[in-house]
């Protein structure tokens, strides 16, 4: 037994490597956990995902949905724990091990910018504040959900007659006729899985000049800066990560919409695979633990 699973858990997808190895990238393939059912299942996952070979000392999982109150994040560090045998597993919510792989331990705010959206922020002798992380039905304002949902909005619009004409029309015929959009859309398993893949599309569409989708992704850079200042405790880096980032349009119009709420004076941290890295922080360093306090759980062998 030895080295460090780090995990980063998002909505419709998870990412894994084991010390500096090679990410392994898996679809999600469960729905949120409100169920015992649905925690053991996403612990099967991440243990056939490591590979039967996998036998590390400590285990470190990033988890969107981790739901204040809720047992499930305990439940599913215990089932990790007795699959794998690891000495220690610690599930955090994603905005941790963001902030940690972005800002690192000093006061700062940080944004997921995945098919959710989450930010954090940490200040000095005050708890961390979250804010967003309410997913795609009550929140997520700002992430490749809510992009992808306005884009297809707009393209069916348009094919419809009852919006403006927009490239995204032309764009969404990749994914099938209108009838076929629906019925994706309707029965994706997890629920924002189809949609959210559109997300590139209006990020493309964008940068080509299309007015609709420009808009659409300057809505979502307000969106985007309006939960950073919400969640924001004290002066200090603002990192950005998840899928999002990994486009230059998309970053350029959070930078901008930042500015103008001036925020970022103390610098732009740009990480797509931060949570990552942040997974194995909580999993090496003790002492950083205390810190997030109710955003964390841990279980260790007895």
């Amino acid at each position: 037994m030895t080295g460090t699973l780090a995990v980063d858990i998002g909505q419709t997808g998870f990412r894994l490597r084991i010390d500096g190895g090679e990410v392994v990238e898996r679809p999600l393939g469960v729905t949120a956990l409100t169920s015992e059912e649905n925690v053991t299942a996403l612990a099967r996952r991440i243990v056939e995902a490591a590979g039967s070979e996998a036998r590390p000392e400590r285990v470190g999982i990033g988890l969107s949905g981790f739901v204040d109150g809720s047992d499930a994040p305990h439940r599913l560090a215990g089932h990790v724990q007795r699959m794998l045998g690891a000495r220690v597993v610690v599930v955090a919510a994603d905005a941790v091990t963001a902030f940690l792989g972005t800002v690192g331990a000093r006061p700062g705010t940080v944004a997921i910018c995945g098919t959710g959206v989450a930010a954090l922020g940490v200040g000095v002798d005050t708890a961390p504040r979250r804010v967003d992380a309410r997913g795609y039905l009550l929140g997520d304002l700002g992430g490749g959900f809510w992009i992808g949902q306005r884009g297809l909005q707009a393209a069916l619009d348009a094919i419809e007659g009852r919006g403006e004409p927009t490239m995204l029309s032309d764009l969404s015929a990749r994914l099938g006729s209108p009838s076929d959009i629906y019925l994706q859309a309707m029965g994706s398993t997890p629920p924002p899985a189809f949609v959210a893949t559109f997300a590139p599309d209006v990020i493309r569409a964008a940068g080509a000049g299309d007015a609709i989708a420009a808009g659409i992704l300057r809505d979502a850079a307000r969106e985007l800066a309006r939960t950073i200042r919400a969640a924001r405790l004290a002066d200090g880096p603002v990192g950005l990560t998840g899928g999002l980032v990994r486009a230059e349009g998309f970053v350029a119009e959070v930078r901008t919409a930042l500015a103008r709420g001036g925020l970022g004076d103390g610098g732009i941290v740009v990480d797509a695979d931060a949570s990552l890295q942040g997974a194995r922080i909580i999993a090496d360093d003790v002492d950083i633990r205390s810190a997030f306090a109710g955003l964390i759980a841990v279980k260790e062998q007895e």
